[in-house]
């Protein structure tokens, strides 16, 4: 039988029987669901709790904020370390461990009565939270090739659906009516406490379903019948042919560091929007119920920019799609610097616009990798990236408090963001492929003066 691209496996290798739905969706699945619940909480949730903590504890926001800092070097430590560690024994342990730590951190959060520990708990909330980001995304890369940007795009579909959970959330924070039934709100202290505990009781049935890779269970990326056939060295490669390129071989490519930086300015504006989402709002002349029943569409917003630019990446080149997103997002942030509560419009553009270029930078940036790179050090390389993403989540909430207790407006800070979102395009543009030792796929040459080989079964190099 051939292969999808109507490369016949070798002579006498048999094909296996694959089950009617590749065990690789059901994956995706079960990341969508905790990514729903990861992200809802840990990722769109903390604006909500913003303001009772400190009016509660007498904080500024500039105080509260320096936790981002200080979270941002602990995971910027550890990131790349468990990247690596997630390429060695998989993403069990990984996403175990990691609900365990946010579990207790957050049930701790309940006690908390100074800033020291405010900071302590909330640094191994977060580096908790890193640990199942970078073991379920790197899963769903490791069982799929051909179809790695639709399985990516629908993946992230769950950070676009964590959204749901603010107005619950904000229920459950501050209270009210829902239904004709009154709710005095449970206050953020009880409100961590119940969430810790839910952690707890799901950690056991999440890991249950995740498997490394498709040939862990006697399968092929994508549901294929047979393996991938490793090219011989030097031979010009298909465009969909499958890199091995190690971490160390990643690090000394220029692809590797201008993926770096642009993944750095473009994660600015939404490190300062999960944090000030509800003061911004507040700010331009919009209450805080209507800014938290508004969270919602931040990331809702992103569903159809996710799944366009998932298509998108996995039918043209990676990365003119990439600059494209790139471009929408920087739209979107000089559009977000200019809402009005007086001029609704804006507001909406902004969630149009947003949704299409942040939504479709997620999924591109992680299928441009996995085109540049391949599944060999997807975790590693995860890790290592995301000291660049953790750099503005570290230090952009803190910018904007500083900003905004000096001027009393957020826009400075949003104009800047969108003019250092532009500059990820061009330097997207310049990206080039590096050049493998070995490639998983096919040839579409031999080298030169080279004879052509028989093609083995790339599956003899994948581990157990």
């Amino acid at each position: 039988m051939a292969s999808p691209n109507g490369v016949q496996p070798p002579a006498g290798y048999i094909t296996r029987k694959k089950p009617r739905i590749f065990y690789g969706w059901w994956i995706v699945i079960a990341a969508v669901l905790l990514n729903i619940l990861q992200g809802g909480i840990l990722f769109y949730g903390f604006t909500l709790v913003l303001d009772p903590v400190t009016e509660e504890m007498g904080w500024t926001k500039t105080q509260l904020t320096i936790a981002y800092p200080i979270m941002g070097v602990v995971i910027g430590i550890f990131s790349p370390f468990l990247g690596g560690l997630f390429d060695r024994i998989g993403p069990r342990p990984l996403i175990g461990g990691g609900m365990v730590i946010v579990a207790v951190s957050m049930i701790m959060l309940h006690y908390v009565q100074s800033l020291p520990m405010f900071y302590l708990w909330f640094s191994l909330l977060n580096l908790g939270s890193m640990g199942i980001w970078l073991s379920v995304g790197p899963t769903v890369a490791n069982w799929f090739v051909r179809a790695r940007g639709r399985a990516l795009g629908t993946y992230s579909l769950g950070f676009a659906l964590a959204g749901l959970i603010a107005p619950p959330l904000y229920w459950l924070i501050d209270g009210g009516v829902i239904l004709g039934f009154e709710f005095d709100g449970l206050g953020w202290r009880d409100t961590f406490f119940i969430l810790g505990v839910m952690f707890l009781v799901l950690m056991p049935v999440t890991i249950l379903i995740f498997r490394h890779r498709p040939e862990n269970m006697g399968l092929y990326p994508d549901g294929a019948d047979f393996p991938p056939l490793e090219v011989s060295p030097g031979a010009e490669m298909s465009d969909d042919a499958e890199m091995t390129t190690t971490a160390m071989q990643a690090l000394r490519s220029q692809a590797f560091w201008l993926m770096a930086i642009c993944s750095g300015l473009t994660f600015l504006t939404i490190a300062t929007l999960t944090v000030h989402w509800v003061p911004y709002m507040g700010s331009i002349g919009i209450e805080r119920e209507a800014a938290a029943f508004f969270l919602p569409l931040l990331p809702l917003g992103t569903v159809l920019g996710r799944i366009t630019f998932g298509f998108l990446a996995d039918l043209y080149d990676k990365k003119r799609i990439t600059a494209l997103a790139f471009c929408v997002q920087a739209a979107a942030v000089l559009m977000l610097s200019q809402v009005d509560a007086a001029r609704e419009w804006t507001l909406f553009v902004f969630l149009v616009l947003w949704g299409f270029g942040f939504g479709g930078t997620i999924v591109a940036r992680m299928a441009l990798q996995g085109y540049l790179f391949g599944r060999n050090s997807f975790g590693a390389l995860q890790g290592m990236l995301s000291m660049t993403t953790e750099a503005g989540f570290a230090l952009s909430p803190l910018i904007a408090s500083i900003v905004f207790e000096d001027m009393g407006t957020y826009r400075p800070v949003f104009l800047a963001f969108a003019v250092l979102a532009f500059f990820a395009a061009p330097l997207t543009m310049l990206i080039r492929r590096p050049t493998p030792q070995f490639a998983i796929g096919y040839a579409t040459a031999q080298p030169a003066g080279g004879e052509p080989e028989t093609p083995t079964p790339a599956a003899a190099r994948e581990d157990s």
